[in-house]
């Protein structure tokens, strides 16, 4: 097994090849592990969710997470990556909105003028990547 370079991470992570599962730890010390959706702006790490979830609390209360993406194929072709670093939770309406305003931009996309109540974005800030491929 290797490794990928830079540009085959963000390439694979741009691919979009499926669910992502995000590992936040809860107040036991147990990991918390759920799919999520997921999207970048530059190398900072976005997953869409409803405000106040146990993944929003757990960030709250220990910031450090991952959020790993694979393949789902095994033997040759088999690839993934794995983000571990500090996540935060924004749920800020204004802060939404320009977070929403900035992903439109990426996808030339009309800006929204308002976010849905009670949805939230958490933030991840990789600190250290891993990544893997057959």
């Amino acid at each position: 097994m290797e490794s990928m370079s830079p540009d085959e991470i963000w390439e694979f992570f741009d691919s979009t090849p499926g669910w992502a599962a995000l590992t936040t730890m809860d107040e036991d010390g147990f990991p918390h592990t759920v799919a999520i959706g997921y999207f970048r702006l530059g190398e900072v790490l976005y997953c869409g969710c409803r405000a106040g979830t146990r993944k929003c609390r757990n960030l709250m209360t220990n910031p450090k997470a991952s959020l790993m993406l694979e393949n789902g194929r095994g033997g040759q072709g088999l690839k993934g990556v794995m983000f571990q670093g500090e996540g935060r939770v924004i749920d800020d309406p204004v802060e939404l909105l320009e977070l929403k305003g900035r992903l439109a931009d990426q996808r030339g996309e009309p800006r929204p003028e308002k976010v849905a109540p009670g949805i939230a974005y958490l933030e991840l800030r990789p600190h250290r990547v891993r990544s893997w491929k057959r």
